[in-house]
């Protein structure tokens, strides 16, 4: 029995639903990037905790009723600390994962919650660490670090896409992703070198080597974060993470590679602030 026949213009009509859900998710993001602060920190922990939202739904139902509603609660005050006091956020998200991780002896499935912490809340911590706690919109080394980031995961993705789809051949994951293919990596890391090295060109920072590199670093971290939440969904059997967003599936499915992206970022800043001093943002741009 053939496959059914998609009614005409039904693919059309998707097609122009998820560009107008992308714009819209990207003006909120731009903007509230623009504003910083504390309406940054605000996002960024609603979107942590629709994060957790879809991964409980996937990975649960959970014994322990009343721990989802209290590590959304947690999570959501954890992101906003991160504004002033990043390092002590990621202690916090860490020491509750590992307690999870224990209660998992009477809990099995708690396992996953502990693991849902730490995929939500270190990427809300590291993007709010990142932009910091000015409010100077986009003249400020921080929203140029977000920017950056967003360039190569975006560019990345949309690259993979279309080259994948133009040039075919071997498949990268055929396990966990039918679709794509090493010609649509390639071309996807090569499309975030660029768009990086175009940022940092952009703000005034200047192109150097290993600014490319990291560039390229977020490139493949980013679409192994793609690949990572795709086998977690055929694990538990689901297509998409979510229903938040029309045309696109839920928020998870959005932010896969960029939740991998951050977290890295954030580690690369971090260190090189330890070591140089030149602050989180400036870490990751400034060589």
């Amino acid at each position: 029995m053939s496959a059914p026949t998609p009614a005409p213009g039904k693919a059309g009509s998707e097609l122009i639903l998820r560009v107008l859900s992308a714009i819209v998710l990207a003006a909120l993001t731009v903007g509230t990037l623009w504003a910083g602060g504390w309406v940054f920190a605000a996002l960024s922990a609603v979107a942590a905790v629709l994060i957790l939202r879809e991964w409980m739904a996937m990975s649960g139902p959970f014994a322990f009723r009343a721990a989802p509603w209290a590590l959304m609660a947690f999570l959501a005050v954890t992101v906003m600390m991160a504004r002033e006091q990043p390092l002590q956020s990621l202690a916090f998200s860490a020491l509750v994962a590992a307690a999870l991780m224990l209660a998992r002896v009477t809990e099995p499935r708690v396992a996953w919650l502990s693991l849902g912490v730490l995929y939500a809340g270190v990427p809300a911590i590291a993007v709010v660490a990142l932009r910091g706690a000015d409010t100077q919109t986009f003249a400020s080394t921080g929203a140029v670090a977000v920017i950056f980031v967003l360039a190569v995961v975006w560019a990345t993705d949309t690259a993979a896409y279309f080259s994948g789809r133009l040039i075919g051949g071997p498949k990268l994951a055929p396990r966990f992703s039918p679709k794509k293919t090493w010609s649509g990596a390639i071309g996807g890391a090569v499309a975030g070198v660029i768009a990086g090295s175009l940022v940092v060109v952009a703000a005034n920072i200047g192109f150097s080597v290993p600014v490319a590199l990291v560039a390229l670093l977020l490139s493949v971290v980013g679409q192994a974060g793609d690949l990572a939440e795709s086998a977690m969904k055929r694990h538990f059997g689901v297509k998409d993470s979510g229903v938040l967003i029309p045309g696109h599936g839920g928020i998870m499915d959005r932010v896969d590679g960029l939740v991998a992206a951050l977290a890295v970022a954030a580690a690369i800043g971090l260190g090189r602030d330890w070591l140089a001093g030149v602050g989180i943002a400036g870490g990751l741009l400034i060589w």
